[in-house]
């Protein structure tokens, strides 16, 4: 895959830039963007918010207090714009850490994004799970409990990769995949060191990369993230999660937390994804 050098960038009109009834998405920056992508595929029907807190980017650096501290914040500034139909935290770090104090304030059903331990358990490959997530993820208690509860039987490499994260929020438009290949190289090496046989993708920023993290790890190892399991929990709350013939037209708006010139490239991931730009909600 090529950088995006030259997206044209088309914002769709902000007039329906509204979070009241939304299926609304959080992360730390855009690595909730495909998890909102699978959604929308199958509902297009429906009106997307997506909020982006980049005045706390990155979570997986932040102490577990200080994550809550944030994505918290987050959440109540959301709220004071109106209530979602229901909110979806699409982010490993965040949900591992704090989403008993999100669901205490949210009028709506909270929706968590957690490392998929539990499928690649259920995998018939040989070698150990490999799990890939940010520090705050690796080192969480919640993780410690996904394991022992799904994967007690199996040898479990966890690696911790910020770096990886970073390049993707900041980087990965403009020198695309190629150019996040050495900046994997020191963690990817380290999970074909150990002999995984399957790799869990445990940030949601990791997903932008899937492609080359193949190409780069082997097509014969799998890779395991969480989109099918949370974007079917998502239907099943949203009824039967039929998708509808009619396409919404302002499917979604995109917010940051945060006013400054790292905007100009969180105009460009909203306009990949089909998203209008809502600018700061404060």
């Amino acid at each position: 895959m090529t950088a995006r050098r030259a997206m044209p960038v088309r914002l769709l009109p902000t007039s329906s830039a509204m979070i009241e009834a939304s299926i609304a998405f959080i992360d730390s920056g855009i690595g909730g963007l495909p998890y909102l992508d699978w959604v929308k595929s199958r509902r297009p029907d429906l009106h997307f918010s997506y909020i982006a807190d980049s005045a706390n980017f990155p979570y997986g650096d932040l102490s577990p207090g200080e994550v809550t501290a944030a994505v918290v914040g987050a959440v109540e500034k959301i709220l004071e714009r109106g209530a979602p139909r229901l909110l979806i935290v699409a982010c490993n770090t965040a949900s591992v850490t704090a989403l008993d104090e999100i669901r205490a304030i949210s009028p709506c059903p909270v929706v968590g994004t957690v490392p998929a331990v539990k499928p690649a358990a259920g995998l018939k490959v040989d070698g150990p799970i490999g799990i890939l997530a940010t520090a705050g993820t690796v080192d969480s208690a919640y993780l410690d409990r996904l394991v022992s509860s799904f994967a007690s039987d199996r040898e479990v490499i966890r690696v911790a990769a910020g770096d990886i994260v970073r390049y993707v929020e900041e980087r990965w438009l403009d020198e695309g995949d190629d150019g996040a290949i050495p900046v994997m190289e020191r963690a990817v090496n380290a999970l074909k060191d150990s002999g995984v046989g399957s790799v869990v993708l445990g940030c949601t920023h990791f997903l932008h990369l899937i492609e080359p993290i193949t190409k780069m790890i082997g097509s014969n190892i799998p890779l395991v993230d969480s989109r099918d399991g949370v974007g079917r929990r998502i239907l099943t709350l949203l009824d039967n999660g039929s998708a509808m013939s009619q396409k919404n037209i302002n499917a979604g708006a995109f917010y940051v937390t945060e006013r400054g010139l790292s905007n100009d490239r969180y105009r460009r991931f909203a306009a990949l994804h089909s998203l209008s730009w809502a600018g700061e909600i404060s």
